[in-house]
């Protein structure tokens, strides 16, 4: 479905390690931003999502969105003034 550069991977492996309990990563379309993505970590799968596993983190995306995430790449890259954010590509 998408594949997962280092840089992402090691940033949500550390929001991971800061949660006691977070088991998945939730991908969700920031609606202000085209291509800009919101990331959280969270305890439990709801009804409506799809579950996929990629480089051994388990993702979580509601099923309206999957098509946000065919066939890209989901990286942490600095913006134009440097803050850094999670964009698929």
């Amino acid at each position: 479905m998408f594949i997962v550069t280092e840089a992402a991977k090691s940033e949500i492996q550390n929001r991971l390690e800061l949660s006691d309990s977070a088991k998945f990563i939730r991908l969700q379309m920031r609606k202000s931003c085209f291509m800009k993505v919101k990331v959280t970590v969270e305890e439990s799968v709801q009804e409506n999502d799809s579950q996929i596993v990629k480089e051994g983190l388990n993702f979580i995306i509601d099923n309206g969105e999957c098509h946000y995430f065919r066939n890209k790449k989901l990286d942490f890259i600095p913006d134009q003034t440097g803050f850094k954010q999670f964009e698929v590509i």
